[in-house]
């Protein structure tokens, strides 16, 4: 799977939380182009990471603890392998990393 799919089956079977069908073109966009998606501070096992490289979003997955993430790096074209990684060690490769954590899409928060 991708990495935004690790996300979904995550939500899903951990969370009990339906994200619904979502385009593969909102990971290029980052979460701010998805509906129900807020930037917040990190909390494990509820909020995702974006990480960005040269200023656009690359890579995404579940912060399952202050210091490790759940992340898949497949793709349609090869499949990926979900494996556990030091957040430190996502953060010297990508750089940059944000938090987001999913609300109902109506909710005004």
């Amino acid at each position: 799977m991708d990495c935004f799919g690790c996300i979904v089956l995550y939500h899903r079977h951990v969370l009990g939380v339906e994200l619904g069908e979502v385009p593969a073109t909102d990971i290029g966009a980052g979460f701010r182009a998805a509906a129900g998606w807020r930037e917040c501070e990190p909390e494990a096992g509820v909020t995702c990471f974006m990480a960005w490289r040269n200023g656009a979003p690359a890579h995404c997955g579940v912060l399952l603890t202050p210091t490790e993430v759940l992340h898949s790096e497949g793709s349609q074209d090869h499949p990926g392998s979900v494996r556990v990684s030091r957040l430190a060690v996502v953060q010297r490769i990508y750089g940059q990393i944000k938090f987001y954590r999913y609300t109902d899409a109506d909710d005004p928060q």
